[in-house]
């Protein structure tokens, strides 16, 4: 009997320090991943959101394009943005109603003349007016913005 009071002497509750700095690192590690997740979840929110901006701009690029392709004679007198990066939108812009209530706001375009390019030499050639098109859309949240611009030059009359 006297073997068995020895032993319960040396334990003195090791086990129960043991378990606790156990179940101190396990919460450690849990806490860990919940925020790796969470940003993982954040960043792909902002993708997304980021991916829905991109192509309301990309259609008002396209309806822009398309404006400009029967009207080149009215556009010809719109200036083209002189910082196209920095454009908000409210410049002579017009608006592309989309009823796309994923967007925080519908997108918008401007045109504006930009040179006039002669590709042939030879007399008699037709000669294109060059525009820049820009257009800006927003995605779900009013931070989401992506501003597109190209060149287009549409078929002469």
């Amino acid at each position: 009997m006297r073997a068995n009071s020895y032993s319960r002497c040396l334990q003195s509750g090791s086990a129960l320090i043991v378990s606790l700095i156990m179940l101190l690192l396990i919460s450690l590690i849990g806490v860990g991943s919940m925020q790796g997740t969470i940003l993982q979840e954040r960043m792909a929110s902002n993708l997304h959101d980021r991916n829905i901006a991109f192509q309301a701009s990309e259609r008002a690029l396209r309806v822009g394009e398309g404006w400009l392709a029967g009207s080149a004679g009215s556009a010809s007198t719109n200036d083209r943005l002189d910082e196209p990066e920095s454009w908000d939108g409210a410049t002579d812009a017009v608006t592309v109603a989309t009823n796309d209530n994923q967007l925080s706001a519908d997108p918008a375009y401007h045109t504006g003349w930009v040179s006039v390019f002669c590709p042939g030499l030879q007399a008699g050639a037709a000669c294109f007016d060059r525009f820049a098109v820009t257009s800006r859309g927003q995605g779900g949240t009013d931070t989401s913005i992506v501003i597109l611009q190209s060149m287009f030059m549409p078929q002469p009359l």
